[in-house]
């Protein structure tokens, strides 16, 4: 955005201006450090963009008082509450003002964090007319703020911007995202004739929200269609914003002469008049200092040409659909990443011996999560295995990355043949050397198919169940264990080990704590629920699983399930694919 003087506010002593110098947006993260700092927010308290990024807001703007207050508010906000007080600030040249703040999540709970800060300076004064104009443009930006950041898809976010934008602001709209950017390459340079190549993400013609079909929206659509990609010269408008990180108004006369050529070759006689008469403002997409795009708006002469409140309005406008389509791209690509890594990191078969049947399922939280659960089924001779099963807490990259850093921990203590608890307590002092692993859970068991019996052990992982021949399900009594790098080592009774029979046709089901825990469902009642699912006689394991998941309440965790049963040997070791 735009730089203003830390002293010297060129829009203070203009008549009419003070319900435009009166407004700012910013964006905070969660320790109240500035992310964003709008053209409005250098107007309103002196400060420029390069001198506000990264400062805390109680040392930028409260003298390093009301630490606690802010501390307390950041808190609330980034559990989903919204906050709003009149703050005496104090202006870069010294004079105090006081500013009616409101603070509210920019995106969803939880979601990186980010806080949108809004300040209306009470103390300027201003006519009737002008604080009428300054309410709705807060209400718009507010209005945004509640409908803009709830998804994670950078073209939902485009979409939900277009909602607000138009008819609100403009009579039309359209959203560009660098080309690049969508594939997560770095910010592509400008093109060596000054061009930038971007990608059309969203538009919107006329009003949705009251059902209405503006007239010869068809026309402008097969002009402008949404996922096109296209290449803006140098003297452009759009690049010049972008370029230059200011709002620009313009008109069809700045257009280069190969672009109108191109726009009046589509257009009916009608709409070329239309656009003659058409009032356009561009305001450029910059989150985290990287301008992502630009955001083209336009108004007919219906009704008033945009203006110098408009192109500060379209700014802060931008500002905040930056953010969330920002966040949502950075979102993605970690998913993208994770995901990678968790392919990657995943056996391609489980060996299974003769003597033995496997089923397995693993769930993300959502399609657009990937969580830290891993299951394994290890070979440790000719009749004996090792099955394990874990949960890395958190999502995204580091929790796949940590359960990668575990399932291969797992593998190598598994060669040395030791008792389940001494393996935990083994993993239990490499994890606490694995940056990434905040938090995590296992259950170790190994099976000897000649003697029949099971030896487990757990680490805070919810306990096996076992279903008897007969059909008869019950949970296994093993000592619950400490979770994986919170336990002291010394501990001696921080693991032990467990021995059981299992008969040929018993049934071994190790889980996660996805499939048996919800905000509807306590994980004891989720634990009942599963031992009656596997007490039902079913004709396969497979089906079993499939079941079991098909039962599945609402789903807020990742679910992994891994079920054995014990068979007469067959011929030869079966390898199942280790992906379903």
């Amino acid at each position: 955005m735009r730089s203003g003087s830390p002293v010297d506010d060129p829009w203070g002593s203009r008549p009419g201006m003070a319900h435009l110098v009166g407004f700012a947006a910013l964006v905070l993260d969660r320790q109240g450090c500035v992310t964003e700092w709008g053209g409005g927010a250098t107007r309103l308290f002196g400060h420029s963009r390069e001198k506000a990024l990264g400062r805390d807001i109680c040392d930028l703007l409260l003298g390093g008082t009301r630490r606690d207050t802010v501390r307390r508010v950041l808190a609330q906000v980034a559990a989903g509450a919204r906050w709003s007080d009149i703050l005496s600030v104090a202006r870069a040249d010294g004079q105090v003002h006081d500013v009616a703040f409101v603070w509210e999540p920019l995106a969803r709970p939880g979601a990186w964090g980010a806080v949108m800060v809004t300040a209306t300076d009470t103390s300027l004064p201003s006519p009737a007319d002008a604080g009428a104009s300054a309410g709705d443009r807060l209400a718009l930006l507010h209005e945004l703020s509640a409908h803009v950041g709830a998804t994670l898809d950078p073209r939902q976010a485009a979409e939900d911007f277009m909602d607000i934008a138009v008819p609100r602001f403009a009579d039309a709209a359209s959203l560009y995202v660098v080309e690049g950017l969508l594939r997560d390459e770095l910010y592509p340079d400008l093109a060596a004739d000054g061009s930038v190549r971007v990608r059309r993400l969203a538009i919107r013609f006329g009003p949705r929200r009251t059902g209405e079909r503006p007239a010869g929206a068809d026309e402008w659509r097969a002009v402008f269609p949404a996922n096109e990609i296209v290449n803006y010269g140098a003297r452009h408008p759009a690049n010049r914003c972008m370029t230059g990180d200011t709002a620009i108004l313009y008109t069809m006369a700045d257009l280069e002469i190969s672009e109108l050529d191109r726009i009046t070759g589509m257009l009916g006689e009608s709409a070329i008049s239309v656009l003659s008469k058409t009032s356009f403002l561009a305001a450029p997409l910059t989150a985290r200092g990287i301008v992502l795009g630009f955001i083209a708006f336009s108004r007919t002469a219906d009704r008033p040409r945009f203006d110098d409140h408009d192109r500060t309005l379209a700014e802060d406008l931008a500002t905040r659909a930056a953010i969330c389509i920002d966040n949502a791209r950075l979102y993605c690509r970690e998913r993208r990443t994770a995901h990678a890594l968790q392919q990657d990191l995943a056996p391609r078969t489980l060996t299974v011996p003769p003597g033995l049947e496997v089923a397995h399922r693993y769930l993300p939280a959502s399609a657009m999560t990937v969580g830290g659960d891993w299951y394994d089924v290890i070979s440790l001779s000719e009749t004996r295995i090792a099955l394990v099963i874990g949960d890395a807490m958190g999502h995204g990259a580091v929790a796949a990355g940590a359960m990668g850093q575990l399932r291969a921990a797992v593998r190598a203590l598994a060669g040395f043949d030791l008792q389940p608890d001494q393996v935990l307590r083994r993993l239990d002092r490499m994890a606490e050397d694995i940056e990434s692993i905040q938090c995590a859970t296992c259950l170790y068991a190994t099976v000897d198919l000649a003697t029949r019996t099971c030896a487990l052990s757990r680490a805070g992982h919810p306990p096996p169940i076992l279903v008897h021949p007969d059909g008869t399900a019950s949970v296994l009594s093993l000592p619950s264990g400490l979770a994986l790098g919170l336990g002291d080592p010394t501990f001696s009774g921080a693991f032990t080990t467990t021995e059981v029979t299992i008969p040929v046709g018993s049934t071994l089901a190790l889980y996660t704590d996805g499939l048996v825990e919800s905000r509807e469902q306590d994980i004891d009642s989720g634990i009942a629920a599963l031992q009656e699912a596997l007490g039902s006689p079913r004709d396969t394991l497979e089906s079993t699983c499939d079941a079991i998941i098909a039962a599945l309440p609402r789903q807020y965790d990742d679910v992994a399930l891994l079920l054995t049963r014990t068979t007469d040997a067959a011929s030869a070791p079966a390898r199942r694919p280790a992906d379903q």
